[in-house]
């Protein structure tokens, strides 16, 4: 599932009021929603697009920390889950991050993404604009932070 699938052009479009025949600014709109996606991911440690088979390894004596969520794990290791993070106690383990279905993901997210995407597409030229991304998203997305690694 990529992220032009979890929040369709043709949403976006409506959400913007824009007319679906209006294609001029179309590339520009969709990577508006990929940009607005990994900022989302960055600040909260919410990995939206799926991602399958990502492997990681145990760097020293330690345990397999995964910040990112969710984990989507299915194989045969004890999985502990803690306030912030899957651990494994092994020396490799294969995951899959993200979201399989698109009604899975928190509604707060994909609302924040479509203001970001609304802020970006008619008020980046203005000069009263002070910030590109909202305060009211920036607080939705402090409430879904998932960690704050020291």
């Amino acid at each position: 599932m990529t992220y032009n699938e979890i929040l369709p052009l043709a949403t976006v479009k409506n959400y913007l009021r824009l007319d679906s025949s209006f294609t001029a600014d179309d590339q520009d709109i969709e990577r508006m929603v990929r940009s607005a996606f990994g900022i989302i991911e960055k600040q909260t440690g919410y990995v939206l697009q799926l991602h399958e088979n990502v492997t990681y390894k145990r760097a020293y004596c330690g345990f397999i920390d995964i910040y990112d969520y969710p984990v989507i794990y299915s194989g045969n290791l004890t999985r502990l889950d803690y306030a912030g993070k899957v651990r494994f106690d092994a020396d490799e383990v294969t995951v899959n991050l993200g979201y399989e279905n698109v009604d899975e993901i928190p509604s707060a997210l994909i609302d924040c993404a479509l203001q970001m995407i609304k802020v970006w597409y008619f008020e980046a030229e203005k000069q009263s604009n002070t910030t590109l991304i909202p305060e009211n998203v920036k607080e939705i997305l402090m409430t879904y932070k998932r960690a704050i690694v020291v």
